[in-house]
């Protein structure tokens, strides 16, 4: 989240009729989080590539927290972008369709 994004969310968390106890408890979960945000499958990942995913993902895919799929990500969408709409491909069989499949 961008500085501004988290400055809005903490104005806004303030200005919640919060009681005690729930302040308390949000706190607890805030920490939490922050605590246990690396999953098993973060954790498989080299450090060197590791990034936060919901710089990415909204939902904080763990697909999204390593550099190289986000790189890999970027890149295809670029190349889709820059092509032309125009050229078609037409595949005849059913290796052709899956080699299709595995060059996306």
């Amino acid at each position: 989240m961008t500085t501004t994004a988290l400055n809005g969310l903490f104005q806004y968390i303030l200005s919640l009729n919060l009681s005690k106890r729930n302040s308390k408890w949000l706190a607890e979960k805030i920490l939490e989080s922050t605590e246990n945000k690396s999953t098993p499958e973060i954790a498989k990942i080299p450090e060197e590539y590791r990034c936060d995913p919901y710089e990415t993902s909204p939902s904080g895919d763990p697909f999204f927290a390593d550099k190289r799929n986000v790189e890999f990500v970027r890149k295809r969408l670029e190349d889709a972008q820059h092509s032309d709409p125009n050229t078609l491909v037409r595949t005849k069989s059913r290796e052709e369709i899956e080699k299709l499949i595995e060059s996306l």
